[in-house]
């Protein structure tokens, strides 16, 4: 009976080894095909955001870059100003605008020494030129001083220049 005890044993040590051995190679080949699933999952799910995103930024930035496009054949170019008075005041300032460029623009605002003027032009055509008039209300010029005159356009396109009246 002693035999047969160690006989027992020692088949189920034998078979214990054989079992451990085989569950290390399964859970082993699980863990390698869980990972790739994981991987293959998460990757995937990176390629559709990624290409999401970047049709979003893209339709932005083309939009952003051909505005920018027009925007860069905009040359506005103040070819004159005059200073005058009405009365006994020294309040108005005509400012001549020429189109230098190859593209029609409009007019925005005009700062006569950082104080804004908005007006509403109609366009300005290609080698044109536009008058503008300001009337200043509080802001009087004084002869011999400098002022400085910036004309914007509505697409963001600026001139700047300087006249002594």
């Amino acid at each position: 009976m002693a035999m047969r005890k160690i006989g027992i044993l020692g088949w189920a040590e034998k078979r214990t080894r054989r079992n451990h051995r085989s569950r290390k190679a399964i859970s082993t080949i699980m863990a390698n095909l869980t990972m790739l699933v994981i991987v293959v999952s998460l990757s995937s799910l990176l390629f559709v955001w990624s290409i999401s995103s970047f049709g979003a930024y893209t339709g932005g930035a083309g939009y952003w870059f051909s505005s920018r496009s027009i925007a860069n054949q905009e040359r506005p170019s103040v070819e004159g100003v005059f200073f005058s008075k009405t009365g006994s005041t020294n309040n108005v300032v005509t400012v001549f605008v020429r189109n230098v460029g190859a593209v029609p623009f409009t007019v925005a605002s005009v700062y006569l020494n950082s104080t804004l003027y908005n007006i509403v032009l109609p366009q300005v055509g290609v080698s044109q030129v536009q008058q503008v008039q300001l009337t200043l209300s509080g802001q009087l010029w004084v002869k011999g001083d400098l002022q400085t005159i910036t004309v914007a356009t509505l697409r963001g396109t600026t001139t700047q220049t300087n006249w002594v009246p």
